[in-house]
């Protein structure tokens, strides 16, 4: 009996799997008419600002479940959506995205403080140009191409620079922004496309007066700082590894006048951390001056 059951049991779920492979998903039409009717869009485009800006790629296809009231079953296979759907709901995304509009009383969702006209329809037009690009993203990665996830990359910091957002004038913004690892994140694992983002925030930090990089200061860590060596020239990371050397020697200092294991021991691991940042480097003595 019990391996009738079992039996039974794995022909059934084999006739399901089967089922759910040939299933083709459509758009329904009440959600192609809320996003045809949708009007102002202050919450999706600091949705879609916030998870383009995050660490879990360029992934938005929650937001738009959320924004426009779709089934969550629908949502999770969109890789299984009738492409002249998925084309449809697309088009009508993007012609959302041009009616989008932000209201004086949505301000604060981008903004601190008071602005003016000005910086809000720059900024409000670096939102549109980064949805636009995530949907392209979204639903079509490949016709999307590297350009897109470019535009969203050099957007976002062209955001970052309007001078009354949430993170204007802060260097700490762009650390989870520009990280090595968030590059890889964005561009969904692909190589290619991370080569193509770390070629570009390069030429962005080497034409730009900004030299945080280059400050001990400015990094959480030592270990914190592989993230970022992509971007510096051979001089600038020179620098930054003599301003860690310097800061090891000082603790050195302090170390042999009150001797303790485990902070000589860290010191001499953060050390060889930030020797290996360059090779071949020569080595340096702790005791010079």
């Amino acid at each position: 009996m019990q391996h009738t059951l079992l039996s039974e049991l794995t022909q059934l779920i084999t006739e399901l799997k089967q089922k759910e492979a040939e299933t083709v998903y459509t758009i329904p039409g009440e959600i192609m008419s809320a996003v045809k009717k949708a009007k102002n869009l202050e919450r999706f485009l600091h949705e879609v600002f916030q998870a383009v800006n995050g660490s879990g790629g360029v992934n938005i296809i929650s937001i738009i479940r959320r924004e426009f009231g779709m089934r969550s079953e629908l949502a999770n296979h969109i890789d299984k959506w009738a492409p002249y759907s998925r084309d449809q709901l697309e088009d009508e995304l993007h012609d959302a995205i041009d009616r989008a509009e932000i209201r004086p009383s949505k301000q604060s969702l981008f903004f601190e403080g008071n602005t003016d006209k000005k910086e809000v329809a720059e900024a409000l037009s670096l939102l549109k140009s980064i949805a636009h690009a995530a949907v392209r993203c979204q639903f079509n990665p490949k016709r999307a191409g590297v350009e897109a996830y470019i535009e969203i990359l050099d957007h976002l910091i062209r955001f970052y620079r309007l001078p009354n957002t949430h993170s204007a004038g802060n260097m700490i913004s762009y650390r989870n922004l520009i990280s090595s690892d968030r590059l890889y994140s964005m561009s969904g694992n692909n190589e290619l496309i991370t080569t193509a983002l770390k070629a570009f925030v390069k030429e962005w930090y080497q034409c730009s007066s900004f030299t945080f990089l280059e400050d001990r200061e400015w990094y959480y860590t030592y270990e914190s700082v592989r993230e970022y060596t992509y971007i510096l020239a051979d001089e600038q990371l020179e620098r930054l590894q003599n301003d860690f050397i310097q800061y090891i020697r000082d603790e050195f200092i302090l170390v042999e006048a009150k001797p303790e294991l485990h902070k000589a021991e860290q010191l001499k691991t953060m050390l060889e951390t930030v020797l290996s940042w360059k090779a071949p480097i020569e080595a340096v003595s702790i005791h010079s001056t």
